[in-house]
């Protein structure tokens, strides 16, 4: 073989051999570059994995901290609100209410105020201070004070104001001739009775006794003995077992009660009352006067037009002065005329 064609091949051969070593170093660069490229990436992705965690912590915290902030305002922006409104509810308010709130203040006040006082007042009454060292009674007449005292049954250093005037009143008034009964109190020891009594008016005649009653038809008392001046009834309704101090008369009793008061009363005002001794009831179309003194009898009738027969009662009485008989004036005063039977 030539020697030019021996080196040209050799130069063949290394020119590939410097090509295929080249085009190995060129896929080996692309090898090592490609895995640069891949880790160089991988790094990235870590580093904003970290960066965006971090991130989003901070824009929590950054959005937490504008929420609070927004609660804030929004809190600050609803405190405003109200104190707003309030000013436009007083600023509405009117002058009524206004002096309406400040009644209820005042009233408030004095309520505790009483309170307070009340509360002094109760401790002040039961105090030592206030026993009672005295005991008085007025205006009666017909019954002691001794009584009176023993029926209320209020002793000394009983505390004044312990004293229960309903109590008190319904045991004096116990005794028929206690009509009312008054309780004053004076301090610091005092307490005083003050009665207002039933006055005898009339007499039933009861048995071998008297029974007082007053105007009302209340019986006070049971005597043996009559009283001077007082007229007595007869021809009553009312049953024995009745007639007890304490007790009223019946109720045709009371009707007819009312006719006798108008009969003295009638009597009273022509001046000759005193002279009545009794009064029969029993029949109320003839209501009969005994005038003892003078010896007459009155049948008066049913006592209507009383007035007017009454006059003719005491024509007839000055006329027929000292004489013993009977005046009629029980009929019909159209049709007839009153006149008078002496007698026999």
């Amino acid at each position: 073989m030539p020697k030019s064609k021996m080196s040209n091949k050799k130069k063949t051969k290394k020119v590939n051999k410097k090509l295929k070593n080249k085009k190995l170093n060129q896929d080996t660069k692309k090898d090592n570059s490609i895995f640069n490229f891949d880790e160089q990436i991988s790094e990235v992705k870590h580093i904003d994995k970290k960066k965006l965690e971090k991130i989003k912590r901070k824009k929590l915290k950054e959005k937490r901290t504008k929420e609070k902030e927004l609660y804030k305002e929004q809190k600050k922006q609803d405190k405003l609100r109200r104190k707003r409104a309030n000013q436009t509810k007083k600023a509405r308010m009117t002058e009524e209410q206004i002096k309406r709130n400040r009644k209820v203040k005042t009233l408030i006040k004095l309520i505790l105020l009483l309170a307070v006082i009340v509360g002094l007042i109760i401790y002040l009454m039961l105090s030592p201070i206030f026993n009672i060292k005295n005991i008085n009674v007025e205006g009666n007449e017909s019954i002691s004070s001794e009584q009176i005292i023993s029926l209320s049954k209020v002793q000394k250093e009983t505390n004044l104001f312990k004293v229960s005037n309903k109590d008190t009143t319904a045991s004096i008034k116990e005794n028929p001739y206690v009509k009312s009964v008054e309780i004053r109190r004076t301090l610091p020891d005092t307490i005083t009775f003050v009665i207002t009594e039933r006055v005898a008016t009339y007499m039933l005649e009861y048995g071998g006794s008297y029974a007082y009653i007053d105007n009302q038809g209340y019986i006070l008392e049971i005597s043996a003995n009559t009283k001077e001046g007082l007229a007595k009834i007869t021809g009553y309704e009312t049953a024995q077992d009745e007639i007890v101090p304490g007790n009223r008369l019946c109720e045709n009793d009371l009707e007819k009660l009312n006719t006798v008061l108008r009969i003295t009363a009638s009597a009273k005002t022509n001046q000759f009352d005193s002279l009545i001794t009794s009064i029969n009831i029993e029949d109320s179309n003839n209501y009969t006067l005994y005038l003892d003194t003078e010896q007459k009898t009155v049948y008066l009738g049913d006592c209507t037009n009383l007035d007017t027969r009454m006059l003719y009662v005491k024509a007839i009485l000055d006329k027929e002065k000292g004489i013993a008989g009977e005046i009629f004036v029980n009929m019909n005063l159209n049709e007839k005329y009153p006149f008078f039977r002496q007698k026999v």
